[in-house]
């Protein structure tokens, strides 16, 4: 008899490399604890079989285990081991491509949902041998998985082409958000101006650097702000480049924050200059909050602003036009009613396809689970 009969609840297992601070990571976080009285229960998969930052929130709201496997030659085995013993009704797996292999052991070991996430369109610049490698590695996605989720229509179509919503296996189900309280009332004399996201190359701080040293020497009125995951690489490079303006308080930079929704309500304009995302969760979280965005032109970033209020569009990278698009967002809010302001762009947000409530459902109909509640998360946090 199954561990899933046995004690009556849907056994998921969840398939990361590594349980930091990340879209794929704190999304999955927030649905479980949301949805913990829905008769599932979550294991996780660690494939670097390093602990991350969410190791103990995890551990603490799936009701299973954290599995710790590192994927190396002996990884196969132990796979084929964890499945055989605890006989998963689910597994979910958030490595893109390489996904496939998982699931298809899977499918040899008698599981029989097997999800790909699919959360990034990729860089775009990808080496001709990894072309084809996941040339391959799709078509064994197509064949072993199940469910094929995408995050948003721009990675449906990044990975499966333009005809993406012709195959039956694939759907898209935006990442849930609950709204963040705001009670603001009016501008400051100082515009405080953020950007969340780790440092990697793919959330281009360079050119931040670059708008941020622009703004900070034409205007007085104005902090800045950096916020994510340090590296060894690109934040040394950001901040000598800064160096001057961290000096005098003018830009601040830090690393990972365990409540980005504190943080967010304090802002006046969130700024994201990514080359590349999945779904843009950072846009999400300011629009919850209120809180005006500056985005870079990226698809992902068009589909979110076409969807929701609030986020104003940059199309190519200009560092002085970026600038003085946000001396005049600055000069706007000198006009505006703030209070107002919040109410528009979180009343857009509520009425989205990324409030949770629209979103939770169908990852849970997927799972084959249909007790979800409204009452499983509150609607606004504090």
């Amino acid at each position: 008899m199954s561990s899933s009969s046995e004690n009556n609840k849907k056994r998921v297992l969840h398939i990361f490399g590594i349980l930091n601070r990340g879209g794929a990571e704190n999304r999955t976080l927030e649905f479980i604890m949301r949805n913990r009285n829905t008769g599932v229960q979550y294991d996780m998969l660690v494939l670097s079989g390093a602990k991350g930052v969410l190791d103990q929130e995890f551990a603490e709201v799936i009701g299973g285990d954290i599995h710790y496997i590192r994927l190396d030659s002996s990884f196969y085995l132990k796979f084929i081991k964890l499945l055989r013993n605890k006989k998963y009704d689910v597994v979910h797996s958030h490595v893109l491509m390489v996904s496939s292999i998982f699931l298809m052991m899977a499918w040899f070991m008698g599981v029989r949902k097997r999800i790909a996430h699919l959360r990034s369109t990729g860089s775009g610049d990808i080496p001709i041998s990894r072309r084809i490698r996941d040339f391959f590695l799709r078509i064994l996605m197509m064949i072993f998985a199940t469910n094929i989720i995408a995050v948003s229509e721009s990675v449906a179509k990044a990975i499966w082409g333009k005809n993406w919503s012709r195959r039956k296996k694939i759907k898209v189900i935006y990442n849930g958000f609950v709204g963040n309280t705001n009670n603001a009332i009016s501008y400051s004399r100082i515009i405080k101006i953020g950007h969340v996201g780790r440092f990697h190359e793919a959330k281009n701080h360079a050119f931040l650097a670059d708008v941020f040293k622009e703004l900070c020497d034409s205007n007085d009125n104005v902090v800045c702000s950096m916020t994510g995951r340090l590296d060894n690489v690109i934040y040394p490079a950001v901040e000598l480049k800064l160096k001057k303006y961290i000096q005098t308080g003018k830009v601040i930079i830090q690393g990972d924050i365990s409540n980005v929704y504190d943080m967010m309500k304090n802002l006046d304009i969130m700024i994201t200059t990514s080359l590349w995302e999945g779904l843009p969760g950072i846009i999400i979280e300011a629009v919850s909050s209120g809180v005006q965005v500056l985005a870079s032109g990226i698809e992902p970033n068009k589909e979110v602003a076409g969807k929701v209020k609030g986020v104003r569009i940059m199309n190519g990278w200009d560092k002085n036009e970026w600038k003085n698009t946000l001396v005049s967002m600055i000069e706007e809010l000198g006009h505006t009613d703030k209070k107002e302001s919040i109410r528009e762009i979180q009343t857009s947000f509520l009425k989205s396809p990324f409030y949770y409530q629209n979103t939770d459902k169908q990852l849970l109909d997927v799972y084959g689970v249909h007790t979800f509640s409204e009452a499983n998360s509150p609607l606004i946090v504090a």
